[in-house]
C-alpha cells in the first residue's frame, strides 16, 4: 500500500485520484540499480519476491525514502544513551533518556518527524524540567501529504479504532456535494469523521 499510515478508505481514494493524473504505481517492487547520464536516468527494477527485471527511463529520479534522526556524531554511546536501530533516542513520558539529566525531543525520538510536534515536545519537556506538569496529546498532532489533492488527517484511523476495539461511527461528506468546491473546480475528495459511538467524541478526521 502507499502511505500505510493513512486511513484505508482515504488511501484508496487518494491512489485512484493520483492514477487519474496518469501516475503509475509499481508496488512490491524494488530498485536494483540506477544508471545516470547526461541523457537521463535508467532505473532497473524487479518484483520484491524476485522475477524478471524491467528498465524504466526518465529525466530524473526522486528518492523519497523518509528521514532518519540526526544523532550520528553526538557520541551518545560514550555516555551510554540508548538508541533504537534507527538511531532515535529512547525516552520516557517525561522525555528523559536512560541517562539522568539527558533529555531528547522532536525528530531524534520515536514518533512523527513534524515541526509542530517537536514544538509541543519542547514545551512539555521544559515544563517537566521546571518541575511542572507537561503533556502532549499525540492523537491531536495533524499531518498532511503535500500532493494535489492534498490529504490531511488528525487522530485515529478506522483501522486503528478497529484494532483497539473501540465502538465508533462514521460520518462522510464528499466535496462533490459542495457548491464552492465545484465552482473552483476542486471537488476531488471528501471529509471523513470518526466519532465515539456513545459519546460522539471526535476520534479522527481525514
Amino acid at each position: 500500500d502507499i502511505v500505510p499510515s493513512m486511513d484505508g478508505e482515504i488511501r484508496k481514494q487518494f491512489q485512484r485520484s493520483l492514477e487519474k493524473q496518469k501516475m503509475k504505481f509499481m508496488l512490491k517492487t524494488k530498485v536494483v540499480s540506477v544508471d545516470s547520464s547526461s541523457d537521463g536516468v535508467k532505473l532497473t527494477v524487479e518484483p520484491a519476491a524476485g522475477g524478471e527485471q524491467t528498465i524504466l527511463e526518465a529525466d530524473v529520479v526522486l528518492v523519497s525514502a523518509g528521514r532518519t534522526p540526526f544523532t550520528s556524531g553526538l557520541d551518545l554511546e560514550k555516555i551510554g544513551v540508548q538508541t533504537d536501530k534507527a538511531g532515535r533516542i529512547l525516552v520516557n513520558e517525561r522525555f528523559v533518556s536512560n541517562v539522568p539529566g539527558v533529555y531528547a525531543i522532536g525528530d531524534v525520538i520515536p514518533g512523527p518527524m513534524l515541526a509542530h510536534k517537536a514544538e509541543e515536545d519542547g514545551v512539555a519537556c521544559v515544563e517537566f524540567i521546571a518541575g511542572k506538569h507537561g503533556h502532549v496529546d499525540y492523537d491531536l498532532v495533524p499531518g498532511v501529504v503535500y500532493t494535489h489533492p492534498e490529504v490531511a488527517s488528525v487522530g485515529k484511523t478506522e483501522e486503528q479504532l478497529k484494532n483497539d476495539g473501540v465502538s465508533y461511527k462514521v460520518g462522510k461528506f464528499p466535496f462533490m456535494a459542495n457548491s464552492r468546491a465545484k465552482a473552483i473546480d476542486n471537488a476531488e475528495g471528501l471529509v471523513k469523521i470518526l466519532a465515539d459511538k456513545e459519546t460522539d467524541k471526535i476520534l479522527g478526521v481525514h
